[in-house]
């Protein structure tokens, strides 16, 4: 039963686009944060489904390379699923997410090396093909799906003509260099 504004206090949510009190969560809503239920279209909410989705894509790789004994992959694959679970952490909490330091690396050598692999990595830019392997063309779907989250975040913290939450939005964008690295590290032999 859904009641106006200040007639029922102790409602169980809050619907966030109008303030209206629900005693019961529909099931076509979700939380938002707190007692506060917006519809499971929400940009946030699919920004959420995002970022599940871009764990779910870390594990499966994370479990064919412990497959194929890649022990170095696999520990780098969990620092970056701790990463993206802080992501979803911050988002959920309001809170800000701590500067960007993956695989040793900071935000702006993330950036430096993913835009020079002939300087770090003694190869050009890659071009994906078959030939690569299985194991080099899934950190390649991983690094889109964390572009496609990126991009998710963008329509989730645009608001008119500024972004919110440009801290999220970078952590992705520096997540996509650190897999495209972790791509050119397994093509460069590294992770043997």
């Amino acid at each position: 039963r859904t009641v106006s504004n200040g007639e029922k206090p102790s409602a169980r949510y809050i619907f966030a686009d109008t303030c209206c009190y629900l005693d019961k969560k529909p099931e076509y809503m979700t939380q938002l944060y707190g007692k506060r239920l917006v519809y499971k279209d929400h940009p946030r909410i699919v920004f959420r489904g995002a970022i599940d989705s871009l764990q779910s894509g870390i594990l499966l790789l994370q479990s064919e390379a412990a497959d194929n004994k890649q022990d170095k992959l696999v520990k780098e694959l969990e620092e970056v699923l701790l990463f993206v679970r802080n992501i979803m952490r911050c988002e959920v909490l309001e809170e800000g997410f701590p500067a960007v330091s993956l695989l040793g690396m900071e935000d702006e050598e993330l950036r430096e090396k993913s835009h020079n692999p002939v300087k770090y990595f003694n190869m050009k830019h890659v071009l994906p093909n078959y030939g690569m392997g299985r194991l080099a063309l899934e950190l390649n779907a991983l690094r889109s799906s964390v572009r496609e989250a990126e991009i998710t975040a963008v329509k989730a913290f645009r608001k008119e003509d500024t972004v919110e939450r440009e801290d999220l939005i970078t952590a992705l964008n520096r997540l996509s260099s650190c897999v495209y690295i972790m791509m050119l590290k397994y093509l460069n032999g590294a992770y043997r």
